[in-house]
């Protein structure tokens, strides 16, 4: 006879299973009304011509923004949903070299200097190597982003364990306050307005799902001095999912 425990589990994972569906479904299928809004409204602005009214222009361009952000708040969900099923390459990284190509592609490096701190003795180790290379992107970038000094720092420090990879990111940027950090976890949430700094709110959200997926962990504190500190455990061995 098969334990309630058992029974449980699986209808849990069934659950699962159907709301990733759901969510997968929904995102996707959501991305064709809103490119034919978005083309439409291009069409209506080009027949206008260049004689189109100052205040009808702008209630364009705010028209194409709101599409243009509702589309990246549908492919964040749809990222979501998959994180379970896709970027599953399991090869080797070397931890300083993915460290450089991600200050490469961060937007503002040239106002912000980078400190790195790096304690291996095993610079490779074989891993989820797209899904670290995402996490480590949308906490240096949020980090860079949510910073309003003309010269920004950004420390980064990587510690070896026997058996994880502990990553440290502090900066000296806006910092959350302490009533809602528990939230910069939740998908699309923003602790600015996204009037303010155009952005999903998606990208923690992601990165914690990934870091519970390879059985590893994200935290967040307010940095003493200013700024924030989010402190991440990648585990060195990963059982492989398929």
């Amino acid at each position: 006879m098969e334990e309630p425990d058992t029974k449980c589990q699986a209808k849990l994972e069934s659950l699962k299973k159907e709301f990733e569906d759901f969510i997968y479904i929904i995102s996707h299928d959501m991305k064709t009304p809103m490119r034919a809004i978005s083309n439409i409204s291009n069409w209506i602005e080009e027949d206008l011509g260049a004689t189109i009214n100052p205040s009808i222009k702008e209630n364009f361009n705010l028209l194409k923004n709101r599409v243009q952000r509702l589309e990246n708040m549908m492919n964040a969900m749809l990222e979501l949903s998959r994180v379970e099923r896709y970027d599953m390459d399991f090869i080797e990284v070397n931890i300083p070299k993915l460290i450089d190509e991600i200050i490469f592609i961060t937007k503002d490096k040239l106002n912000t200097e980078f400190h790195i701190s790096l304690h291996l003795k095993n610079e490779n180790f074989i891993t989820y190597i797209k899904k670290l290379e995402k996490v480590l992107l949308s906490v240096i970038d949020n980090s860079v982003r949510f910073n309003n000094n003309i010269k920004k720092n950004v420390y980064i420090e990587v510690v070896e364990t026997d058996i994880n990879y502990e990553f440290e990111i502090k900066d000296d940027g806006l910092g959350v306050e302490e009533a809602v950090k528990d939230k910069i976890f939740d998908i699309f949430y923003t602790v600015h307005s996204k009037d303010v700094l155009d952005t999903t709110g998606s990208g923690l959200a992601i990165s914690d799902k990934i870091l519970k997926f390879v059985g590893g962990n994200i935290e967040y504190k307010k940095n003493p001095s200013g700024g924030s500190i989010f402190k991440m455990i990648w585990p060195k061995n990963i059982e492989i999912k398929k």
